[in-house]
């Protein structure tokens, strides 16, 4: 039976404390490592979700700040393993790498690595905004004293100051006082309401009886049917996993023919489904092989580098 803290010596507290430390930054380490390997296999489609930052958040349960430090941090481990032996060896923690990992390349990452090592996050981040300075991240955050209100912060050009000047003074007449929060979201239920209507005939108005099955070498779905296969699937991908939970992702959504077009020639509200990018890629990679899709992909959109998490 293991012995009650209390009764530890200060010295084998200590001890005791570092070697939980040792094994934290091994357990870190090797979780970097599954990740990356998650990520690269794209398992967390097969469990409806369509981002390894869902996956991370929804079902392994981190918090969204660990997942973003965790899914970049493994992704740039994939092609530096030295990212591993940092974080293995405790030289440097997580939050430290997470803000190193864009800026790591074969060449500069050994150099860089060993500059950060012991160093605090405050320290790593003013010889990062050394080498590549930046505007302050776009972000919005709730508020602590109200309780359903969120503070938005991102960096503008001069030209969108200049728009934003001008759309308060044409609105002076119906807000005297320019308040920008109602410009924003006016204009974002505008913007909205467009959108919807573009990708979904959702608000536009029928000509004619509408249609529920089309035959046709179009690909051009019909308004009447993308509105119908948008309202009775609620806006929302409608894959589900093996286990029966139903993807959440309400962006990216795409209208997905369950079979192919090119077999069928036909546009079928019953045949049809919404499924947001990532599971109609997904369905896809199922259907032709992921070999071929990823081959197809890469001669109409090249692949470019990317630090972002998705």
């Amino acid at each position: 039976m293991e012995r009650s803290i209390a009764s530890l010596s200060n010295e084998e507290l200590l001890a005791a404390t570092r070697d939980l430390v040792r094994r934290s930054c091994s357990m870190e380490a090797d979780l970097l490592v599954h990740l990356g390997e998650i990520d690269e296999r794209k398992l967390y489609l097969d469990r409806a979700f369509s981002s390894m930052f869902t996956f991370c958040t929804r079902e392994l349960g981190f918090s969204e700040g660990a997942a973003y430090n965790r899914i970049l941090v493994a992704r740039a481990a994939r092609r530096l393993p030295a990212l591993i032996d940092a974080v293995r060896s405790g030289r440097v923690h997580l939050a430290g790498l997470r803000l190193l990992a864009p800026h790591l390349t074969q060449e500069n990452h050994e150099q860089l690595l060993s500059k950060a090592a012991g160093r605090t996050k405050d320290e790593i981040a003013e010889f990062v905004a050394a080498i590549a300075p930046r505007p302050p991240p776009p972000m919005i955050r709730k508020l602590p004293v109200a309780e359903a209100a969120y503070k938005g912060q991102f960096s503008i050009s001069r030209e969108f100051r200049d728009e934003i000047r001008e759309a308060q003074d044409l609105l002076r007449h119906r807000m005297p006082d320019g308040d920008l929060a109602t410009i924003f979201r006016s204009a974002l239920e505008m913007l909205v309401a467009s959108v919807k209507k573009e990708r979904f005939a959702v608000g536009r108005k029928p000509r004619g009886p509408a249609e529920t099955s089309v035959e046709t070498t179009s690909r051009h779905v019909p308004d009447a049917i993308k509105r119908a296969v948008h309202e009775r699937d609620g806006g929302r991908c409608t894959f589900v996993d093996d286990p029966g939970k139903r993807c959440d992702e309400t962006g990216m959504l795409e209208i997905d023919h369950v079979e192919s077009f090119a077999r069928t020639h036909r546009h079928d509200v019953n045949a049809l489904r919404l499924l947001c990018r990532a599971h109609n890629q997904h369905a896809a990679d199922r259907m032709y092989g992921r070999g071929f899709m990823e081959a197809a992909r890469q001669r109409t959109c090249p692949r470019t580098s990317s630090t972002g998490v998705g």
